[in-house]
């Protein structure tokens, strides 16, 4: 229900003192004059046990709660029982704390508890344990097990049915007897916000039974990504790599490695073909790309090449002093850019053009405004000039340039790409409150974006996918999973083994892929995420490493090609980790670790 249609029907609503019953599938369920559910029943059972004051929401801080109940049919006589709640500002300042009763409940005393852990693992267990999403927001009290998403389940050896609970994921949320969420006094309350939560009564046996209950509910708005991508075997990154001329003589030898029948497994990357990041040759006054422009055009500066005056390490996703001191501005115009994608397409490749690094920009590019600013730092390049900062995405203008961006590369290359890649999606983290001018939840503006943007997409091609670069990993505990609201994952942490469990299940209908910019290097990165999690073999060249495969030797070659060899016969399925204490195993292969 859209936000205006809910609030209608709650003002409409209003002061109406009744209790009302509804049916679907031979399930029934009665609410309360406020809105509480008080029976779900089928036959002789009934899977709500608590009456009274016991059942009814429960808010401290200024705010009120208006509740609507609503029942959908789920396949196979299941049902889904949503609640939307609006939640309205009763006065000014302090912190403010939702509690809604988890009423729907398996009875017995054999429940099991189901919880998609963030480090990927399928956890089946009590079904008394704390549980919590974190994102925008808090979470009030303990918060037990880190979810991968807002989803918990709940099943019993003597029952045919199972029960999946999730909320949208656009904030926090805990799970125990309650759900429980609370709006921090900095930001505070937005406006008439609403928050949905769905109780899925379903059949099915395992973690993939409760993801599609997710996705049916909490994403019933996001589209899947296209077929082909779960096809890919094979990723590669040119970062304009040779003065732009890299990216041919690749394509030259990866024909010769690849057969036809092989080369739509293989998707090319154009990166670094823009001016500069912000800015990516747009002109939002007038929603046009510029028809000419030069790439990397910081690439000689003093101030930029001060930084790689001193001898580099040996860290191999380092760019060495000698490959940056021999970078070079690119004359670049849309032309060249056609030819580009041509040169790959007609060689039966995938080709996926580089839409933004994250939210950075810098202070140097055409249309800077101070205003626009969420913090100080980030990516400094030669597609950067001046000071390097990230975007807010609660500054209105933020989503409509990156809008009006999307757009114009539709018109222009949408006909002809497979994909964009949106790298770095986490320069703008799932806790961040914006700007005093500014001032939100940040991470839930940029997940919006993410939303807008790969609905943008698939509104123009059905089979163009949008892909973000969520970096998940332990560490980082409120990295935001904005994958969730794109076609999949295709991230920058150089196939870091540490960090595949914790992306596994936000990305779970997609796919997950990364990118290798030290392709022989660490090839020992990328042999393992091919064989243990299938991820496509990763290659790149123009950054660290900067070794394109037409500039490998026969035997470098022959690694990278029995590689995919090895990959390209399977489709990837995203699973879950299985941990039965002793030790923890992926689609039946042992994680190392």
């Amino acid at each position: 229900m859209k936000r205006r249609e809910f609030l209608a029907t709650a003002l409409a609503s209003a002061g109406v003192a009744r209790a009302r019953q509804m049916e679907k599938n031979g399930w029934r369920i009665t609410v309360d004059a406020a809105g509480n559910p008080t029976a779900l029943q089928k036959g002789g059972l009934d899977l709500i046990h608590v009456a009274g004051a016991n059942n009814q929401t429960r808010v401290s801080g200024p705010a009120t709660v208006e509740q609507e109940v609503r029942l959908f049919s789920y396949p196979d006589d299941g049902i889904i029982v949503r609640q939307q709640l609006l939640i309205r500002r009763g006065g000014t300042g302090g912190a403010v704390t939702v509690r809604v009763p988890r009423l729907i409940r398996l009875p017995g005393d054999d429940v099991r508890g189901l919880y998609p852990l963030k480090n990927g693992i399928a956890r089946r267990s009590s079904a008394g344990e704390r549980a919590a999403f974190l994102f925008a927001g808090e979470h009030p009290g303990i918060e037990g097990h880190s979810l991968a998403v807002p989803m918990i389940g709940e099943w019993s050896p003597r029952s045919q049915w199972r029960v999946t609970y999730c909320t949208d994921p656009g904030f926090t949320t805990g799970f125990s007897d309650d759900f429980a969420w609370t709006y921090p006094a900095n930001p505070g309350l937005p406006e008439n916000e609403i928050r949905t939560i769905y109780t899925c009564i379903h059949r099915g046996e395992d973690l993939d039974a409760a993801m599609q209950a997710f996705y049916v509910t909490a994403l019933a708005d996001v589209t899947p990504g296209p077929d082909w991508l779960h096809d890919i075997a094979m990723v590669d990154y040119d970062f304009l790599s040779d003065r732009g001329k890299g990216w041919f003589r690749d394509i030259d030898a990866l024909e010769k490695m690849a057969g036809p029948l092989d080369r739509p497994k293989v998707l090319l990357t154009l990166h670094g073909w823009y001016d500069y990041c912000g800015h990516y040759t747009y002109d939002a006054r007038t929603g046009k790309l510029a028809p000419v422009w030069t790439a990397m055009p910081n690439a000689r500066n003093p101030e930029f090449l001060s930084r790689f005056d001193r001898p580099m390490g040996t860290n191999p996703f380092q760019w060495s002093r000698e490959n940056v001191f021999a970078l070079e501005p690119v004359p670049m115009s849309i032309e060249n850019m056609h030819e580009r994608i041509r040169y790959a397409k007609r060689r039966g490749f995938r080709v996926a053009l580089y839409f933004a690094d994250g939210l950075n920009a810098c202070d140097g590019a055409p249309g800077f405004d101070p205003a626009r600013v969420l913090r100080w730092g980030g990516w400094t390049g030669p597609e950067t000039k001046g000071k390097s900062y990230t975007f807010n995405p609660l500054h209105p203008g933020v989503p409509a340039f990156f809008k009006g961006y999307l757009q114009a590369l539709l018109n222009e290359y949408g006909r002809e790409i497979d994909a964009l890649v949106w790298d770095e999606t986490f320069y703008v983290q799932g806790s961040d409150v914006g700007t005093p001018h500014y001032s939100g939840y940040a991470g839930r503006a940029m997940m919006q974006l993410v939303k807008d943007l790969t609905a943008m997409t698939a509104a123009f091609r059905g089979d163009l996918a949008f892909l973000v670069s969520d970096c998940l990993n332990e560490t980082r505990q409120y990295q935001a999973p904005y994958c969730l609201m794109a076609h999949g994952t295709y991230q920058d942490t150089a196939c870091n083994p540490a960090g595949w469990p914790y992306q596994i299940l936000p990305n779970y209908r997609n796919v997950l892929w990364s990118c290798n910019w030290a392709p022989l290097g660490a090839i020992g990165r990328t042999r393992y995420g091919v064989e243990v999690f299938d991820i496509p073999v990763a290659i790149s060249n123009g950054y660290a490493e900067d070794k394109g495969v037409s500039e490998m030797s026969p035997d470098e070659e022959a690694i990278i090609e029995g590689l995919f060899m090895r990959r390209k016969g399977r489709r990837m399925k995203i699973g879950w980790i299985e941990d039965d204490g002793t030790r923890r195993t992926y689609l039946g292969r042992t994680i190392r670790g």
